[in-house]
């Protein structure tokens, strides 16, 4: 999974050969023709679906998508020889916290050994503030977020409990 695509459905590649997808610029022209010529995995593609609708969450299938640079970019640092069958799935639009928490407790029912589930992508991706020159304002906010992100996710006393809407 990857900050770079989200869809109304999730959706999952399928692609016995995934393609790469350059969704990103101004680099040079070398990170255009970076190769990750993995192994889709079409079967498990269908498995997650699957598992996935016995949780019922619809879940569609897309032949024709290739893995975006949050997938194969930190693959090819852990696994450069592109020897692991590869998937992406998508996330929601909306980034709907309640329904990205379900879909991650639905995936916690697939039993399948030596499965790597990846998520990507900083907590951050505002690129142009990112290289902004930093004022003390700035500097401020952006000590203040990192403490409470810290926090939200190393606090044992914080709960992931999904509150139920009625």
């Amino acid at each position: 999974m990857s900050a770079h695509w989200e869809a109304a459905t999730p959706t999952l590649t399928s692609s016995e050969h995934p393609s790469l997808l350059y969704d990103y610029y101004g680099f040079p022209e070398e990170a255009y023709h970076i190769q990750y010529p993995c192994p889709g995995a079409n079967d498990l593609a269908v498995q997650i679906q699957s598992t996935l609708a016995d949780a019922q969450i619809h879940v569609e299938l897309d032949s024709r998508r290739g893995l975006d640079h949050g997938v194969f970019v930190p693959l090819k640092i852990m696994y450069p020889e592109a020897d692991i069958p590869c998937l992406q799935l998508s996330l929601l639009k909306g980034l709907d916290a309640k329904q990205h928490i379900e879909l991650g407790r639905a995936l916690t029912s697939l039993e399948i050994d030596d499965l790597l589930i990846l998520g990507s992508g900083f907590s951050f991706h505002n690129m142009s503030a990112f290289f902004a020159q930093e004022t003390a304002d700035i500097k401020m906010r952006n000590e203040a977020f990192q403490a409470w992100l810290i926090d939200t996710c190393a606090n044992r006393a914080l709960a992931e409990a999904i509150e139920s809407s009625g």
